[in-house]
């Protein structure tokens, strides 16, 4: 699940500038299309002529920027409890298996003796009334205890998703490994078992400050977002330099062709099914372009080129906070070249232009 982050990732990043150059979904700017259009294209490259003559920045630093500042909920604070009640649990070997208890188990299913897909899972942690299992199954849990082996027959409903196996039963074997119950809430019992004997008052301490700074984290990636909005909507594109628009293009035609054999469809089909056109390509190949200038500019002014320490720091972090080990790994997943530099670049800017910001701080029920 994780190394799909980094792709989504880089697709946010690259659809954004469609949308008008962030990492986020906005409404399309008919006055910035228009300008787009009209903005001539040239043979210079950004290497020959510097990245100066194809785009002028406006002032990036001291942007104004308002950080959110709302105070912890009870709400909040319940859900953090009962997700820590969730996570460390009593174990209750001795008693049956009710409602609302948890279950780690070993299971193998078949069906007319053979195995099917996702019919087999070792440590797996089921919440008895959650849904997550066939009511079914769960019912036939009811009643044993931790060590008991068990065989429970399950009929799927005519209706059932997995087709394959809609309207047959299919007979599984279930180790029961675990049984456990989750605290309503959390008692000083349970936080001398867990936590180290530490208060009650010193846990709940402990959980608001989780909570205000995930909330602060949450705040400063969407205000980061923002700062790179105010810099990248007044930059002016002076001209698009052939080579990168090229680059561009081919990257969505590319993109595109993998996303239609994905559905088994010609490429000409996949783009009349999704209403993309020749001229959509490239005015996003457009919107792109100015997105990797500005960053590249920025980059430049700060004394950050590609293959430095920070750049490679940044590009290294971002891989690794995806779920790849090396570049290699992202590479075999379908990350390409383009994708993980374009990321880089966006990042490094966005995080230079969130570093210079003026902050006042606010609420945003006010």
């Amino acid at each position: 699940m994780r190394k799909k982050l980094f792709a989504g990732l880089m697709a946010a990043v690259l659809a954004l500038s469609a949308c008008g150059g962030g990492a986020g979904s906005r409404a399309e700017d008919p006055a910035a299309e228009s300008a787009a259009e009209g903005t001539p294209v040239t043979e210079d490259t950004i290497e020959s002529a510097g990245v100066s003559a194809f785009i002028k920045l406006p002032e990036y630093k001291g942007i104004e920027l308002t950080r959110q500042t709302d105070p912890v909920t009870d709400e909040e604070l319940n859900e953090a409890y009962q997700k820590d009640l969730n996570t460390y649990r009593i174990g209750v070997p001795d008693l049956e298996i009710q409602d609302l208890f948890w279950v780690e188990m070993d299971y193998a299913g078949t069906i007319d003796g053979q195995p099917f897909e996702g019919s087999a899972a070792n440590n797996y942690a089921l919440k008895i009334g959650t849904g997550m299992f066939p009511t079914e199954f769960e019912a036939q849990l009811i009643g044993h205890k931790q060590g008991e082996q068990v065989s429970i027959t399950v009929t799927f409903p005519e209706d059932y998703t997995n087709r394959e196996i809609a309207g047959k039963t299919a007979v599984y074997d279930v180790n029961i490994l675990k049984v456990s119950v989750a605290l309503g809430e959390p008692t000083q019992d349970w936080l001398n078992i867990y936590f180290g004997g530490i208060s009650l008052d010193e846990y709940t301490a402990q959980k608001r400050e989780e909570i205000a700074a995930t909330k602060t984290s949450d705040s400063d990636s969407a205000l980061m977002t923002d700062a790179w909005y105010k810099v990248y909507d007044q930059a002016e594109v002076i001209q698009y330099p052939k080579d990168l628009l090229d680059t561009w293009i081919k990257y969505s035609e590319d993109t595109y062709a993998r996303y239609a054999a994905n559905y088994n469809m010609t490429y000409e089909k996949f783009l009349e099914e999704y209403g993309v056109s020749k001229a959509s390509i490239e005015r996003n190949a457009k919107e792109y372009s100015k997105t990797w200038m500005v960053a590249t500019a920025i980059m430049q002014n700060e004394g950050i080129l590609p293959g430095s320490e920070v750049y490679n720091a940044k590009r290294s972090e971002l891989l690794k906070g995806s779920g790849y080990p090396s570049e290699d790994a992202a590479t075999a997943a379908g990350i390409t070249e383009e994708n993980i530099d374009m990321t880089t670049r966006y990042y490094l800017a966005s995080q230079i232009i969130f570093d210079n910001a003026v902050f006042t701080d606010g609420s945003s029920e006010g």
